[in-house]
């Protein structure tokens, strides 16, 4: 056998051995994702175990893991993991969002502001880390932090529209309802299929307090159709990261209800499961 052909030859059993790791680790992240929808943490643990087995530096498996072991009160164990898929992925929106909420729900505000921050701090040109901070203050009590940061998330995106929703909630709470409603219908335009932001439209019109929003420098100006302009829709899981390695979404186009609920990472999931969880590349 030649030099050549040997080496090709050698070259074999990595390449299928490879794929199907990655064909596996697929299904294994599928099957866990099914277990935890229907609420069998410990079944949906074990299946991300094999998928991480599988590809130890997928952050979406490693992600999807965390979220198990939360939900089955590991918790010391479910921060380790998600420490694992940012150092993994340094973008990846649902494993920042699911270790800040991780540190919320434990009283350390302070670290979870600090996680987004240095987020932020690493990556000030993209939009994610400003709606997440954007959360956290909203949930924290801040609106005013939350408007700062939901302003220059559309500074850096103008058709982003999870942000322009967010911020459309801000000001519907603060009684700005004019704002509001362009604010929504900016983030329709962008992304059609939002039931929610499609009912707080409705809501403001049948209130009869909102005139001509057009007027409003702040929440106006040309908007371009996100395939035009190049955008991906913002993510989360089992919604997908935008403008992050991984943008495969369970389920489709999906409804805007938990991004105006308060988890704008995860922004195309049902309130069914939470965590939601990333699908797999």
């Amino acid at each position: 056998m030649s030099l050549r052909a040997h080496f090709l030859a050698s070259l074999i059993p990595l390449i299928v051995g490879s794929g199907c790791n990655s064909f596996q680790g697929n299904l294994n992240n599928q099957s866990g994702m099914r277990h935890f929808q229907s609420g069998d943490f410990t079944a949906a643990k074990d299946e991300f175990q094999r998928a991480v087995a599988d590809q130890p530096h997928n952050a979406d498996y490693l992600h999807n893991l965390a979220s198990a072991l939360k939900r089955e009160g590991q918790l010391e164990e479910a921060e380790r993991i998600y420490q694992r898929a940012l150092a993994a992925n340094r973008s990846h929106q649902p494993s920042y969002h699911g270790l800040a909420t991780l540190y919320r729900e434990q009283g350390r505000g302070a670290e979870a502001r600090d996680l987004l921050a240095g987020w932020q701090g690493e990556q000030p040109y993209t939009p994610e880390p400003y709606i997440e901070l954007a959360w956290l203050e909203k949930e924290q009590g801040n609106p005013a932090a939350a408007e700062r940061y939901l302003g220059q998330a559309l500074r850096i995106r103008p058709n982003d529209h999870v942000a322009a929703a967010q911020l459309g909630q801000v000001y519907e709470e603060l009684n700005q309802p004019e704002r509001a409603y362009a604010l929504y219908k900016r983030s329709l335009y962008t992304r059609w299929y939002q039931p929610e932001v499609e009912a707080r439209l409705t809501r403001l019109e049948r209130r009869g307090s909102v005139d001509d929003p057009s007027a409003d420098p702040m929440v106006t100006g040309p908007l371009e159709p996100a395939w035009t302009a190049g955008a991906t829709p913002y993510p989360g899981g089992p919604t997908s990261t935008a403008r992050a390695p991984s943008t495969r979404t369970i389920g489709g186009q999906p409804p805007a209800a938990s991004h105006l609920g308060g988890d704008p990472a995860h922004s195309e999931e049902s309130e069914i499961a939470q965590p939601p969880l990333v699908a797999p590349r």
